[in-house]
């Protein structure tokens, strides 16, 4: 999603309206500087999530509900009709197959919490 200054700075203003910003003041508007801090604040989507991969710490994307992160444009876009509608199916499968396989998985969640703990993200 692109977004102007001026666009911000009318939310910026609505927002103070409501009484969500009671510290910035009409003053912190009118400053470039500030006002480029807080566009680069709002237009950063990506954040970054440390999970365990092959014994390994890696960092993972977390997008917003309804996007996925696409590498080769390093960013997250809307997820298609149809993509939603096969990503429903196969969890309900995914379900009636996770059922049979629980006691597995408990045991593998124990050893992968302890394994975390030992590294601190626990």
């Amino acid at each position: 999603m692109k977004i102007t200054k001026s666009q911000l700075q009318d939310v910026i203003r609505e927002a103070i309206q409501n009484g969500f910003f009671e510290d910035i003041t009409e003053d912190f508007l009118n400053e470039d500087t500030e006002i480029n801090s807080l566009l680069l604040a709002f237009l950063k989507e990506l954040k970054k999530k440390k999970v365990i991969r092959g014994k390994k710490l890696k960092m993972r994307i977390v997008c917003p509900k309804n996007k996925k992160y696409v590498p080769s444009q390093k960013r997250c876009v809307i997820k298609s009709a149809g993509e939603k509608v096969r990503k429903r199916r196969a969890m309900k499968r995914g379900a009636m197959k996770k059922r049979g396989k629980m006691s597995k998985i408990i045991r593998k969640r124990k050893k992968s919490m302890r394994k975390r703990k030992s590294m601190g993200l626990r």
